[in-house]
């Protein structure tokens, strides 16, 4: 997929989809870690055949999770857009970006997240679920 190169830089949409609870058994052992999954996706573009603006698709890139007085945590996302990472219980403002989408000042392109950041509450023995949309003119 050909980048997309802007003068106009939009930031937008997140949807936090929600935690899937899992229960442990009684007596059993709570893991340490919880787990994130989700997937990066790109709305809008250039108009497609009959004008129709295209809809959301998976996008590569990168997607960053940083939690409070820790290191960030960044996770490549391939072509099909999904990711899934085991982290420590906590809240994480969750950020994407991608090669397909970039900001270009004076000449200079560069790499800049795409999705507005998002929390995600990381809960032991449970997964959280996230989408990450970068919106395009």
């Amino acid at each position: 997929m050909k980048p997309l190169r802007m003068s106009v830089f939009l930031i937008s949409g997140v949807l936090l989809t929600g935690l899937a609870a899992g229960c442990a058994s009684a007596g059993a052992q709570t893991p340490a870690s919880g787990h994130l999954r989700g997937k990066l996706v790109m709305e809008g573009g250039p108009m497609g055949p009959g004008g129709k603006q295209p809809g959301e698709r998976p996008m590569s890139g990168t997607v960053t999770f940083t939690e409070a007085g820790h290191q960030p945590v960044t996770v490549k996302v391939g072509s099909s857009g999904t990711f899934s990472v085991p982290l420590p219980p906590g809240r994480y403002q969750v950020s994407g970006r991608s090669p397909e989408v970039m900001e270009i000042d004076g000449g200079h392109s560069r790499e800049v997240p795409c999705s507005q950041p998002t929390s995600a509450i990381v809960t032991a023995g449970h997964t959280a679920t996230i989408t990450l949309t970068c919106v395009v003119p």
